[in-house]
């Protein structure tokens, strides 16, 4: 549907928290349509004690988020869901961006789009798949199959996910396209921010390699803890930092605790973004991990780019689009290859590898050289 003239802002619904990779890919995307000057109001789910978010150009609202149990998570959607209403029917947007076909962004999308609003939805996961089979998975997934085609556009980062779009939810070709993931580069070049105590004290004591990523359902980490136990072991002055917050992040502590790890490996929790840059190039190399399989092939990796835009070398198994980057990271399956890979990368051994790959992300995936695909899959063309 043609948008109004006369509407000028933009409605960003994520269905998602604060510390979830897709919600930070949600916040980059509305914050490259603020700098162009379409004023936006966010929306989205915040975890206690995590921080509001802020931008110039972009009114922040957020509900409170308890999804640490089932009756936590319905809850939390609920609030989101009346939230997300009660704003689509609070003026005449120009366009809606909805995050993932779940309830709490398509429902009040839809809303909008009855007073003319484009909506457009921004599927980078299919969720369903981390859902154990039984009811809630065959709900997300007919969720996932059926609300797509409903919507004026819908984005994806990865090759599969527009096949997945096309072929099992029904989304015409010409209505999908394709915004690649991409990187806040802003935050790498702004002076440092100070390291928080204790993460400084730990790369201070260890050559640390640091893992970042969301510790929630989508996360596999459990699946690499035991060989990095061992390969920890043979290494007395390595250390491994993991940055990350999410529902699982207790369950690592503790099988962390049982490998004999509680003085090897640092979990750091959530960390301001802004001090990220500076928490990376503390640490040696940065380490990747997905099961190469199942969902996780309609993934695109966040901290992948982020390793390379601190100019950290990068070890990686070949999941998820991880072999995109194979001229710039070591690929290694298997505890040995892992091993000499990172001996490799805290070594120094990977120094040019790793400047070309800062350079391309630089030149191909910083989030304003986005920033006219996003504008375009809105609408927003023309002058502001």
């Amino acid at each position: 549907m043609t948008p109004q003239p006369n509407r000028s802002d933009v409605l960003f619904l994520s269905s998602l928290t604060t510390d979830s990779g897709s919600g930070v890919r949600f916040w980059n995307m509305a914050r490259a349509v603020a700098d162009a000057g379409w004023p936006v109001t966010f929306l989205e789910r915040r975890p206690p004690g995590l921080p509001e978010r802020s931008h110039p150009g972009i009114e922040y609202r957020s509900t409170p988020d308890r999804s640490g149990s089932a009756a936590g998570l319905i809850w939390s959607i609920l609030r989101s869901l009346r939230a997300g209403r009660r704003l689509a029917a609070e003026r005449p947007w120009r366009a809606v961006y909805a995050l993932k076909p779940m309830p709490n962004s398509v429902l009040p999308a839809l809303r909008a789009a009855r007073r003319g609003a484009r909506i457009v939805l921004d599927v980078d996961d299919l969720d369903f798949e981390y859902y154990p089979p039984g009811p809630q998975r065959a709900l997300v997934r007919r969720w996932f199959r059926s609300w797509p085609r409903r919507f004026d556009a819908v984005s994806y980062h990865v090759e599969p996910l527009r096949e997945y779009l096309q072929t099992e939810s029904g989304v015409p070709a010409e209505r999908l396209r394709r915004i690649p993931q991409g990187v806040d580069l802003d935050v790498f070049t702004a002076p440092s921010s100070p390291l928080p105590a204790e993460i400084e004290e730990f790369t201070r004591r260890h050559a640390a390699i640091v893992y970042m990523a969301s510790l929630g359902i989508t996360s596999d980490f459990e699946d690499v803890l035991p060989a990095l136990a061992r390969t920890l072991a043979r290494h007395p002055d390595w250390g491994l930092l993991v940055l990350g917050h999410g529902v699982r992040l207790d369950a690592y502590r503790e099988q962390a605790a049982a490998l004999g790890l509680a003085g090897r490996i640092r979990f750091a929790g959530y960390v301001d973004h802004a001090t990220v840059p500076s928490v990376l190039r503390a640490c040696r190399a940065g380490f990747h991990y997905l099961r190469p399989a199942g969902a996780n092939r309609y993934r695109a990796i966040m901290k992948i780019r982020e390793y390379l835009a601190a100019g950290l070398p990068v070890v990686a198994n070949p999941s998820a689009d991880a072999a995109d980057f194979r001229e710039f990271i070591e690929l290694a399956e298997g505890e040995e290859a892992v091993e000499r890979a990172l001996a490799a990368a805290l070594a120094g051994e990977r120094t040019e590898r790793t400047a070309a790959g800062r350079r391309f992300i630089e030149g191909q995936l910083a989030w304003p050289r986005l920033a006219p695909e996003i504008l375009n899959v809105l609408g927003l063309t023309g002058d502001r």
